[in-house]
C-alpha cells in the first residue's frame, strides 16, 4: 500500500452544530481501583467498543434511547455495516458519568446503562448542514472519484475505527454505489488498489457506512 495523502490541513472546523451526546460503547467492565503516586485512588474500567476523540459516530436507533431515558441527549455509537446514520465527529475527550459496579449485572444492556448512568459523554460536531472535511480516499484500482458524484463515497468503518485513524476515512470501491450524504470536491484517480489519497468532501446529510477493507 502507498500512502499519498497530503499533509496540507483541509478540514473546516467549527462549521457544524455541536451537541453533547451519550456514547454507547457497549458493556463496561469495572477494573477496580488503582493507587496513584500521590496516594489517591482512581477507578478504572473498560468498554466493549470504546470511542475516541476524533472518531466518526452514528446516531443510535436503539428503542431504549427515549428523551426521558437520555435526559434529552442524543445517543451515538460506532457505525455498523450498511447503515445510513453516520452524522458527526467526537470533538472532546469522553467523560465518565458514573462508574459501573463490580458485578456488571446492572449495565449489560443499553437500557440499564442509561438508567444507571454507566456511560461516557462527549461533544459531537454534526456533519450537517454543509460541513467540509478533508477525507482520506482509499483507491480501488478501477474507479476514479469524480467531483460532485455523491454515490461513490461511503464511510469505511474498518478504517475509521482502526487505532490511529482519526476523523474521516472514505471508501470508493465499485461496491460503494449507493453512497449518500457525501459530495467529493476533488478528483482522485483510480490509482492502485489500497493506496491512499486526500480530497475535500462536502457533507450534506446522514452518511452510509460499510465494513470496507
Amino acid at each position: 500500500m502507498t500512502d499519498n495523502r497530503s499533509k496540507i490541513a483541509g478540514t473546516n472546523k467549527g462549521t457544524g452544530p455541536v451537541v453533547l451526546c451519550i456514547l454507547d460503547e457497549g458493556a463496561p467492565t469495572y477494573k477496580g481501583e488503582s493507587i496513584m503516586n500521590d496516594g489517591l485512588t482512581m477507578k478504572t474500567c473498560t468498554f466493549a467498543s470504546p470511542l475516541e476523540q476524533g472518531q466518526v459516530v452514528a446516531l443510535s436507533n436503539d428503542t431504549a434511547c427515549t428523551y426521558a431515558a437520555t435526559g434529552g441527549n442524543p445517543v451515538v455509537e460506532r457505525a455498523v455495516n450498511g447503515e445510513t446514520l453516520v452524522f458527526g465527529e467526537i470533538i472532546s475527550l469522553p467523560k465518565m458519568v458514573r462508574f459501573p459496579s463490580a458485578t456488571d449485572a446492572d449495565d449489560d444492556t443499553l437500557a440499564e446503562r442509561l438508567a444507571g448512568g454507566y456511560y461516557r459523554t462527549a461533544l459531537v460536531e454534526l456533519h450537517i448542514p454543509g460541513r467540509i472535511v478533508k477525507a482520506t480516499i482509499q483507491q480501488d484500482g478501477s474507479t476514479a472519484l469524480v467531483q460532485g458524484v455523491a454515490t461513490q463515497c461511503i464511510a469505511n468503518i474498518t478504517q475509521m475505527y482502526t487505532s490511529g485513524n482519526k476523523g474521516y476515512f472514505f471508501d470508493m470501491t465499485p461496491s460503494s454505489a449507493g453512497g449518500v450524504g457525501l459530495i467529493p470536491l476533488h478528483y482522485v484517480a483510480a490509482g492502485t488498489n489500497g493506496n491512499l489519497e486526500s480530497a475535500k468532501v462536502l457533507l450534506t446529510g446522514f452518511v452510509k457506512a460499510i465494513t470496507g477493507d
